[in-house]
């Protein structure tokens, strides 16, 4: 570790003080701010921590200090009564407007269970609550981790494998609650998209599967040979295939159907936002997806899922399907990719979950 990351994390530490003169009491829980910035799946992940907090404050207003990359994914959240945004470093400026605000409503709860940051602790202590709880996180990066800072009331211990639901929610237990449901959910438009149902009705003599092909990485998602060898695979009477299919793919899937001959594969229409692809996906009997956010959509809408992983129980563990009906598939190999993945396997799983 170099000097200027060992002074940087002595000033983290000096900074990050905090003499508590009083015992967080739940009665007088009324306002709470949750940061939870990251991606979509980080936000589909926390709805189960949000609706015990409701439960169990049911007069509390819950806030959420998201990222451009998932703000929208409490749209249509009940438990969540104001989205707060981080932006970009570039539009620092706006960050700090936001967080004034956030110092404004004097909450008297804050909850961070993100990954540990200067910066973080740095706003969080700004927006002033009268309590801060948190995950513990690691000591990787800094050489300690957020329990060794006096700033935050209470930790838990996160540094375990388990899924990442039932570790967030364990923030509970420093509230002193010991009973709650770790069970998935996920909010639709109360309005249904005409565009959608009318196509979707046209395939309700098939078996449907939804296939999403993209991650967050190209490690994480399967290639042009993966989607038609799998495709080949799952060649059935019964069966239609659903990729989902922002714009910008449309040509991409329309060539490769026309190309390779493959007519189980149905594009029944292009999704621009998620929950599109979400109305889609409650829609059919299976999905069919590498490690990224469907995974956690499609559990909380309790479809059936056969996710692709890679070789390491930090993703098919923290990261899997919730479903009552989950199959993880890995490769046999520990490489931090799914080129490898066994698309036999995916077939038979699929086919037993369809059929048995």
């Amino acid at each position: 570790m170099n000097f200027k990351q060992r002074f940087k994390n002595f000033i983290f530490k000096k900074l990050a003080k905090r003499n508590y003169t009083t015992t967080l009491s739940n009665e007088k829980i009324n306002k709470i701010l949750m940061i939870r910035d990251g991606g979509i799946g980080d936000a589909v992940c926390s709805y189960p921590l949000l609706r015990e907090l409701k439960k169990n404050f049911p007069q509390a207003k819950i806030d959420i200090y998201a990222s451009l990359n998932n703000h929208f994914m409490y749209k249509y959240v009940p438990y969540v009564n104001n989205v707060y945004l981080k932006y970009k470093k570039r539009q620092w400026f706006k960050s700090w407007f936001e967080i004034i605000k956030m110092r404004n409503n004097n909450y008297d709860l804050v909850i961070d269970d993100t990954v540990i940051r200067l910066h973080r602790t740095l706003y969080t202590m700004i927006i002033n609550p009268k309590f801060a709880i948190s995950s513990s996180d690691t000591s990787k990066r800094y050489g300690f981790d957020r329990s060794q800072l006096s700033y935050y009331f209470k930790t838990y211990d996160s540094n375990i494998l388990l899924h990442i639901v039932d570790k967030r929610l364990k923030i509970l237990t420093l509230l002193n609650i010991h009973s709650f449901s770790n069970k998935m959910e996920f909010f639709l438009p109360n309005k249904k998209n005409t565009q959608i149902q009318e196509k979707l009705a046209l395939l309700k003599k098939y078996k449907l599967i939804a296939l999403n092909t993209e991650g967050s990485s190209p490690s994480r998602t399967l290639n042009t040979k993966q989607i038609i060898t799998l495709c080949q695979l799952l060649k059935d009477t019964d069966i239609k295939i659903i990729p989902f299919c922002l714009p910008n793919k449309f040509d991409y899937f329309k060539n490769m159907i026309n190309e390779n001959n493959l007519n189980n594969m149905e594009l029944p229409y292009q999704t621009k936002t998620i929950y599109e692809a979400a109305e889609i996906l409650n829609e059919v009997d299976l999905l069919i997806t590498p490690d990224t956010s469907f995974v956690h959509i499609a559990s909380g809408l309790n479809v059936p899922t056969i996710a692709i992983f890679w070789n390491n129980p930090m993703k098919y563990v923290e990261w899997g399907s919730k479903s009552d009906t989950a199959i993880a598939v890995t490769p046999e190999g520990k490489e931090s990719n799914i080129k490898n993945i066994d698309l036999k396997t995916v077939q038979e799983k699929a086919l037993n979950l369809l059929f048995n």
